[in-house]
């Protein structure tokens, strides 16, 4: 079913994906996901996505999931954690064009005190088109130091994806 992401001050009005709503679909193994068409404006003058859009849609999709399992509110107030994203990656594996409905999904592989490995992949006509990877780190707010994950939230990860605990 399609969600509404909601924290204590704001809702994310955007049509995020469970599990039975991605099983649906075809698409097994993941817990939350995004469906969207291609803009004209994230294609580059090849006329196939640009590069750059995937690292977009991945964050959409992240920022809902880090919201629907507790990781934070986004409040940027000390009661959440300052997030960050210490890399990222993207596997390119097949044009994605104008368009073209996609969905992103995403879970959360490997989990220590305050990082967490979240995958990604981006589907279209029941192939993967990409893949991707992100590290991000939880810090407290003036970001001088880290922050541990709540323990709420890393059950709830850990309930939906089956995520690695490492110094747990």
């Amino acid at each position: 079913a399609n969600k509404t992401v909601r924290s204590d001050n704001m809702a994310i009005d955007f049509p995020y994906l469970d599990r039975p709503a991605l099983e649906q679909l075809g698409i097994t193994g993941w817990s939350f996901g995004m469906r969207d068409r291609v803009r004209f404006s994230e294609l580059d003058p090849l006329n196939h996505v640009n590069n750059a859009a995937y690292l977009s849609w991945f964050e959409t999709v992240r920022i809902g999931y880090i919201m629907h399992f507790g990781i934070s509110g986004m409040t940027h107030t000390d009661a959440d954690p300052q997030l960050v994203v210490r890399r990222q990656t993207a596997d390119y594996l097949a044009p994605i064009l104008f368009r073209d409905l996609y969905t992103v999904t995403i879970r959360t592989t490997q989990i220590k005190p305050s990082s967490m490995i979240m995958a990604f992949a981006i589907h279209v006509d029941g192939k993967v088109a990409a893949t991707g990877e992100t590290v991000m780190v939880s810090l407290t707010q003036d970001g001088t130091a880290r922050e541990a994950w709540r323990a709420d939230a890393i059950a709830n990860i850990v309930a939906a994806d089956g995520a690695e605990l490492i110094g747990l």
